[in-house]
């Protein structure tokens, strides 16, 4: 988006995260009243510029009817303005979930330029952290198939219907290369390894519009 969320994370946001990230925004996120601003908040705990702050402002206003909040309805008009051959509708649910880090329903500013920064961030570790958090469907700390399976589709439906492969393949090999002891479940240690040596499995944080 800066045109529409400048064109998805900033690049992904700016073409329209594992429970590990999840929770250490939440604990973060739960400081921020005891801080005279959410600037300096921003800045103190992300490491946010005060020109990032700026346009991350500008595209918070631009899609959010209220200037407060950023509702899940929103979000996904947002995603499905720029992915417009595919339906944006299950991964902009995905990356809503992980920036909702206090569960209300609803994307306040901090929560959303965190999510951005993270997601956008230069740093590998945050990078891999919350594109788990995406995959982790159900919370739990660990991959299954299925929700690998689920989030792979999601991907391919965003990004529309000419797919060489099966998203239900490319995502059973993805999980037999994540899985390395082989016990039909991928733990964050085992996603970190292969995303490590592997920038394919953190795609799904930058989708090709």
């Amino acid at each position: 988006m800066v045109k529409q969320l400048m064109m998805v994370p900033v690049k992904l946001f700016l073409k329209m995260g594992n429970n590990h990230s999840g929770q250490r925004l939440k604990r973060t996120l739960k400081k921020k009243a005891s801080l005279s601003s959410e600037n300096e908040y921003l800045k103190m705990q992300f490491k946010i510029t005060d020109e990032q702050l700026k346009e991350y402002r500008s595209l918070f206003k631009d899609h959010s009817d209220n200037n407060k909040v950023i509702t899940r309805s929103e979000f996904r008009d947002v995603y499905q303005l720029i992915y417009k051959s595919g339906d944006a509708t299950e991964f902009a649910d995905r990356v809503f979930d992980v920036f909702d880090s206090d569960k209300s329903g609803t994307v306040d500013f901090i929560e959303f330029a965190a999510g951005l920064t993270m997601m956008d961030s230069e740093k590998l570790e945050q990078k891999i952290s919350i594109a788990f958090s995406m995959y982790d469907e159900d919370g739990s700390n660990t991959l299954s198939k299925q929700e690998v399976i689920n989030m792979i589709q999601a991907y391919y439906r965003l990004l529309g219907p000419d797919v060489s492969r099966s998203p239900v393949e490319i995502a059973n090999d993805l999980f037999r290369k994540m899985d390395l002891d082989k016990d039909d479940s991928v733990t964050y240690e085992e996603f970190a390894s292969v995303a490590k040596r592997d920038p394919t499995v953190l795609e799904i944080l930058n989708p090709k519009a």
